[in-house]
């Protein structure tokens, strides 16, 4: 008979990580980068004020505009079972938030976009793509505190927060689902997912700062 640990050898060695977990580890320090920049914080403040509001909405706009576009783009480089018409909507949103909350169509079209998109691989996608669909996660939070503070919501100036509504979650699960089954199926690089995820955190990040 075969010693114990000699047949749990190669059972014993750990499997590799889904792709999507392997994202959420390696991009955990850029995360939490974000949720320290002073700008994002002010989302979250008890004396935010409809004009700081306002600006916060129009950095956002020109962030997600330029990812959503170069996202588009590059679709073809993507499973059509992502269904990104349904997924790109932030940037459309937010422009609506903006149009409630009184800034007029031409100031809305003349807002600095985001530079630094340049999707040409599926794997630029993919990680580009799990930073737009991961950002709508915290978003009920921050329209209940904008409901409480500023009297919004989604109908009416916070529509950008919470851009799938219900299905945020439904649509998360379905994201990473298809992106491990991508992985799994050895079409991917995982470390440029990685890379490229982390590029568009720290763009996000850095342009918020900025603006």
């Amino acid at each position: 008979m075969m010693p114990a640990a000699h047949l749990a050898g190669p059972a014993a060695i750990a499997a590799p990580l889904p792709l999507s977990a392997r994202l959420r580890a390696e991009t955990q320090d850029l995360h939490d980068r974000i949720e320290t920049n002073p700008r994002f914080a002010r989302l979250m403040a008890p004396d935010l004020g409809l004009a700081e509001y306002r600006g916060l909405v129009a950095a956002l706009l020109g962030h997600h505009a330029a990812a959503e576009a170069a996202v588009a783009l590059a679709g073809g480089l993507l499973p059509r079972a992502l269904d990104l018409d349904r997924r790109l909507t932030r940037s459309r949103l937010l422009a609506e938030d903006l149009r409630a909350l009184g800034l007029a169509e031409d100031a809305i079209a003349a807002l600095p976009r985001c530079p630094g998109y340049s999707l040409r691989s599926a794997e630029a996608a993919w990680g580009t793509l799990y930073v737009l669909e991961g950002s709508a996660l915290g978003g009920q939070l921050i329209a209940r505190h904008l409901a409480a503070v500023l009297g919004l919501s989604p109908a009416h100036g916070c529509a950008g927060m919470v851009p799938h509504g219900g299905e945020t979650g439904l649509l998360w699960r379905g994201f990473k689902q298809l992106l491990d089954d991508a992985a799994r199926a050895d079409a991917l690089d995982p470390a440029a997912v990685v890379a490229a995820a982390r590029h568009a955190f720290d763009t996000l990040d850095r342009w918020v700062a900025a603006a």
